[in-house]
């Protein structure tokens, strides 16, 4: 695995965390379930992994899905502060995701809930199509 690679994991794995942990200190924050990758060389970002059961697997999300707007926001310039501050909200608020998968442009209006203290996700490894 190439440094930059190495690194993009770490980035992904700090942005899972500070997006749990800052969802978990909240008492009121919500989650749609799902853990981000930004490619800092592209300035995309993809869906990593999707959490079992939340609104994220429930509304058909797929790890690789490409998230190109965030409640009408460009995403793709952001960094990754500023799209937290997007998708943070309170338990039962929504947010609107714009993805691009293959060809398609989808846009899915979410339901923000309580973090499960245990989720299993779906990483881009066990996509299955």
């Amino acid at each position: 695995m190439s440094f930059a690679e190495e690194l993009r994991l770490v980035a992904i794995v700090l942005l899972g965390l500070t997006l749990l942990g800052g969802c978990l200190s909240a008492p009121t924050a919500g989650s749609i379930g799902v853990v981000f990758s930004h490619d800092a060389k592209t300035r995309t970002v993809h869906i990593h992994s999707v959490a079992d059961g939340r609104a994220a697997e429930q509304a058909g999300i797929l790890p690789g899905d490409r998230v190109k707007m965030v409640d009408g926001v460009l995403v793709d310039e952001l960094d990754m502060r500023r799209l937290r501050k997007l998708l943070r909200g309170a338990v039962g608020s929504k947010v609107t995701l714009t993805l691009l998968r293959e060809d398609e442009v989808i846009h899915i209006e979410l339901t923000r809930t309580p973090h499960a203290a245990k989720t299993t996700v779906r990483s881009r490894r066990e996509r299955v199509e």
